[in-house]
């Protein structure tokens, strides 16, 4: 097992380190000096209003706005002139009730004389989306910064526009909290605090409701209604808003940023949607570290007069929009389009910056002209996000009796209804095999009935998911000559599927769970059981970064990428495709690996195949023997090149990092004969080429699904190989090689870790000194060079202390520990291992980030060769 750190990158320039060391100085000194200036900055005009700096905090000069972004800091330094909240006259008189807001606004809630409800909504934002042990490290002020990133009062702007399209929204004010008595205990929070106010759409006990409804309700009560049975939301109206979203650059539309109203007392009246929160519109991410980190966080958008990718726009709430828009085909989205872009004038833009503050105004004409470009491309955006919500359509029905009715026709045409007993379709709907790949339809819970009927030359595959109930399914279709091409799911009556919230997905985003669960999927089985439902659609590209170090080799780079694949019920992926680069400068060597894995429909079989060409496998030989001497220098170095092609069958066991694999593996290996190096003199078996295929067995089991270094954790790890006596092999030789790790948390403060880790090696016949059992480097001794010594077999074992001692904030959260280990080991050639054991112990301190398996460790020994070692990430 190498030590290594993932997703660093390090420069080994010193002038360039000299750069970088002047430009981080100069950023952090620009980022808290600026964080010096907490509260915004008031003066006095009267008792009606005062002047205020809305973020005095998001100032900033060359260096700061070139690696951060000028995203709207004029604006948010600009002084404004705004009115102070009078809470004894505002609507007779206003009383607060409850704080409210989630990871960045804060805010505060008040009832009025007559009934109202208001809400008062800080305009700079706070933030709890890091954990709080980023707290005072860069990156912890970098994210506070990017509060520059949003418009400060973009919802005042974003109102005209929604009421010129007939979107229901509250209408801000700006206006600065007074220091009144009435806020009781939240007083010394808000008062001076500037915000907007705005009335919280709700139907009191007394009164009229916003605005005018009978009734009110929150997301997540829509989302119980339409799951339960037939509910009618007006789809036009929503659709309407998020092509208004789209158009105005606002990311952070997620189910929870909606109410729903009913204007009237029956069932049939649909719930209309109402915009709330509008704190992103217009948001941008400027600047070169915000380019950077968009490659991994596309939601990361700019606002400019060119689109980006709407499912980046909308990345927390693209199912929401796949549930609630699923009744809205392609002319309806082309139709609103159209109407939203008559509708929003040059006049009504120019209308909705007239309506920012006046000192504002002369400073927001790039915002209108971007604003103007992105309604005269909206047809186009909106063209996109349609396709990428429907190339896999998701149909969900309810948990009443149902009967869904699925039409093949002409030429890829697939009509789909959905009705409840002897009422009308609740669900209509046409897909166009140019548009849709593929539709699953989901009838959830109750005794439902689906029917495909239609004989076609081809047409869009169907899948039909039953759910709890007793489901009938009848496939009278015919695709290309082929009976029963439809697939069925939960046929019969079912009683175990299961539909649960996702916790740890919400503990990661309780934004982006909630808008996960408006796609209302079962759970899956996978590993044995039933785990929340997985990305089933899609593909996505990541890349695959490292930073390794290994006695033999130095510190080496890891570079490439990923492409992922994913399918329905296909865990965790589809397909992988991987492909890596590493270069060991110091010893001039490189390897590059491809690895693919091949996943099915609701089955641990899977078909993992991956192959090298790598110069790492051998890099010294000492010869054959547990006391073989070391006369240092360049007589032991190895140049090898290894060829490697092994796929097989494999099983996934108890999670993703759990797998056991079986199949052929194909190996060619060329050492380069070099004089005045041992193993020319040797001439080993296996050199200078060797051609070999055996059939090899690898099992991998890990208790944790995300390995942690400082967590309770059991790892086994064995590798079984065979090789007949075939092209270079003279005589069939086989090999087990194995190690088992062990991580333990003592009960005592601190939370120290005990671990262990013991392998060996075994090889019985003639094999190629490259399969030799070695012993050394960080894997099996970390004192002494990898491939110190060889044998037919080998035995090692280790033991560590991890004592974690205290953190300290950075660019990033450190944590400072100490550690003591003791290494042995030995390797036997025929039995015999001449000066048993060899054993090392020491202690040093280790540096790390977060989980201690990315750190840098520094150890001092008792060896006599080797007293002090220096390495990256932890021996195992």
């Amino acid at each position: 097992m190498e030590a290594t750190i993932t997703r660093l990158v390090v420069t080994r320039c010193k002038s360039s380190s000299r750069s970088a060391l002047t430009l981080l100085i100069a950023l952090v000194a620009s980022i808290v000096s600026a964080a010096a200036a907490q509260n915004p900055i008031a003066r006095n005009l009267g008792t009606d209003s005062v002047v205020v700096v809305p973020g005095e905090i998001y100032k900033a000069g060359h260096l700061h706005r070139t690696l951060l972004g000028d995203n709207y800091r004029d604006l948010w330094t600009t002084p404004i002139k705004v009115p102070v909240l009078d809470l004894k006259t505002f609507r007779g008189g206003l009383k607060p009730t409850e704080r409210g807001g989630g990871a960045q606004t804060r805010s505060l809630r008040f009832e009025a004389s007559d009934g109202s409800h208001w809400a008062f909504r800080s305009v700079r934002k706070g933030f709890s989306i890091l954990p709080e042990q980023y707290r005072g490290t860069i990156i912890w002020y970098i994210v506070r910064d990017e509060g520059s990133a949003s418009h400060p009062l973009g919802a005042i702007a974003a109102a005209p526009i929604q009421t010129a399209l007939g979107v229901i929204h509250p209408t801000p004010t700006v206006a600065v909290m007074p220091d009144d008595p009435i806020l009781g205990e939240v007083r010394k929070d808000f008062a001076g605090m500037l915000g907007e106010f705005e009335e919280r759409p709700n139907v009191p006990k007394n009164g009229v409701g916003f605005p005018g409804a009978d009734k009110v309700i929150g997301s997540d009560t829509l989302l119980g209604s339409i799951n339960t049975g037939p509910t009618r939301v007006d789809a036009l109206a929503l659709l309407t808003a998020r092509e208004m979203d789209m158009m105005i650059g606002d990311n952070d539309r997620h189910p929870d940023q909606w109410k729903w109203a009913r204007f009237g007392k029956g069932d049939e009246t649909p719930w209309e949607p109402i915009a709330t929160d509008r704190d992103k519109v217009f948001v941008s991410y400027g600047g070169l570290l915000m380019a950077i980190a968009r490659l991994a966080l596309p939601s990361l958008v700019t606002f400019r007069s060119q689109y980006p990718d709407p499912q980046a726009l909308f990345a927390n709430a693209g199912e929401f929009d796949r549930r609630m828009l699923q009744s809205l085909d392609k002319s309806a989205w082309d139709s609103v389009a159209t109407s939203v872009m008559q509708r929003v004038s040059d006049r009504g833009i120019d209308d909705a910056m007239a309506a920012l503050p006046p000192e504002y105004v002369g400073k927001s004409a790039d915002v209108a002209l971007k604003l103007k470009a992105r309604r005269n491309a909206l047809r186009g955006a909106a063209d996109r996000y349609y396709g990428e919500l429907w190339k896999i359509a998701d149909i969900h029905g309810t948990d009443a009796d149902e009967v869904a009715t699925v039409t093949r026709s002409g030429d890829g045409i697939v009509d789909v209804t959905i009705q409840a007993g002897d009422s009308p379709p609740y669900f209509s709907r046409r897909f166009l095999s140019g548009e849709t790949r593929e539709i699953r339809i989901y009838l959830h819970g109750g005794n439902d009935r689906a029917t495909v009927e239609g004989t076609v030359h081809r047409s869009i595959p169907v899948r039909v998911i039953g759910g709890n109930g007793t489901n009938t399914f009848t496939d009278l279709s015919i695709v290309g000559g082929r009976r029963n091409p439809t697939k069925f799911y939960d046929a019969g009556t079912v009683e175990n599927v299961k539909y649960a919230r996702d916790t740890v997905d919400e503990r990661i985003n309780v934004d982006n769970a909630f808008n996960h669960y408006f796609n209302r999927r079962p759970w899956v089985h996978a590993y044995g059981k039933l785990i929340p439902p997985q990305v089933d659609r899609g593909s996505a590209i990541r890349p695959v970064l490292g930073l390794h170090s290994q006695r033999g080799l130095g510190i080496y780079p890891e570079i490439g990428a990923a492409r992922y694949v994913y399918g329905f019920r296909k865990v965790p992926y589809s397909s992988m495709t991987e492909v890596d680069f590493s270069q060991a400068t110091a010893s001039n060597r490189m390897r590059i690996r491809a690895n693919f894995d091949k996943r099915f429909e609701e089955t641990a079989v899977h078909i993992p195949v991956n192959a090298h060409m790598s110069q790492f496998e051998v890099v010294q030989f000492h010869g054959f023997g547990n006391d073989v001497p070391d006369l240092r220098g360049r007589l032991y170095d190895v140049r090898q090149r290894q060829w490697q092609f092994r796929p097989s069958v494999g099983l996934a066991l108890l999670n993703p990092a759990s797998d056991i694999s079986l199949g052929p593996v194909v190996r060619y290996t060329t050492t380069d004969s070099i004089g005045n190096r041992l193993i020319s003199q040797l001439h080993p078996y296996g050199f200078t080429t060797f051609g070999q295929a055996g059939l090899q067995l690898n099992a991998h089991l890990d208790s944790r699904t995300v390995a942690d270094t400082m967590k309770p954790r059991f790892v086994l790890d064995v590798l079984g190989t065979g090789y007949p006596g075939m092209w270079d092999v003279a005589s069939p030789y086989e090999s087990v090689d194995g190690w088992a790790a062990a991580f333990f948390t003592l009960p005592v403060p601190k939370k120290p870790v005990l671990a262990f880790r013991g392998g060996g090696k075994k090889l019985w016949g003639n094999f190629p000194y490259f399969d030799a059992a070695f012993l050394g480097g960080s894997e099996t001794f970390r004192t002494e060079e990898r491939q110190r010594y060889a044998g037919d077999a080998s035995l090692y074992g280790t033991t560590e202390l991890r004592v974690p001692i205290a953190k300290f904030p950075l660019i990033l959260p450190l944590d400072v520990g100490a550690i003591g280990f003791a290494d042995a080991g030995r390797v036997y050639v025929n039995g015999q291992s001449p000066g048993g054991w060899h054993k090392v112990v020491g202690a040093g301190f280790w540096v790390g980030y977060l989980n201690p398996h990315i750190n840098y460790n520094v150890l001092f020994t008792n060896s006599s060769r080797r007293q002090v070692v220096t390495n990256l990430g932890f021996a195992f």
